[in-house]
């Protein structure tokens, strides 16, 4: 399983290529919003199905998810950047492929493409890295793994190291700059 916020490697390069077209925070909310389940979704449920629910689903895509990600990139993050400001000036660290990624609106439109697009790229990568993703829950309750080895550890770990190289990379190249 990569790291949650590796899930970006997926959505950046989208955002990098076509900057007009995605919102760079609701791609990233949207690519890292199912793992927070366990903040979001279980304290008010208080059910766990195998450590995934209905935030790892196409259903939860569309509707808790795209909600919080919509949520997290219009207002808690431009928030928490405005705070973020006075304690470490200069605001270079706010840059992404030459974009301010806070100041860069998009229209609502944008943002709430952006945030599913996160959603699905998220569901794309661990139903390759996880056995019990539950992608088509409730309607159908048994869980969805694209290759039979996703149980081994030896190539969740493999997988794990690349997206962890390919996020350096892109931290590396495109923040700050």
């Amino acid at each position: 399983m990569p790291l949650t916020p590796f899930h970006v490697v997926a959505v950046w390069p989208l955002y990098v290529r076509w900057p007009r077209r995605w919102d760079l925070l609701a791609l990233s909310m949207g690519a890292i919003m199912s793992d927070l389940e366990v903040v979001t979704v279980y304290p008010i449920v208080r059910t766990w199905e195998a450590g995934r629910g209905i935030m790892h689903s196409i259903l939860g895509v569309f509707t808790v998810n795209l909600l919080l990600a919509v949520l997290a990139a219009r207002y808690f993050v431009p928030w928490l950047a405005g705070r973020l400001d006075h304690r470490f000036p200069g605001k270079g660290w706010r840059m992404f492929a030459g974009h301010d990624i806070v100041t860069d609106r998009k229209r609502w439109g944008i943002t709430v493409t952006s945030a599913i697009m996160g959603g699905l790229s998220h569901l794309g990568l661990d139903v390759f890295m996880h056995y019990d993703t539950p992608l088509l829950w409730p309607w159908r309750s048994v869980p969805i793994a694209a290759v039979p080895w996703a149980i081994d550890p030896v190539w969740s770990t493999s997988i794990e190291v690349v997206v962890g190289v390919l996020f350096f990379f892109m931290v590396w190249k495109w923040v700050g700059k």
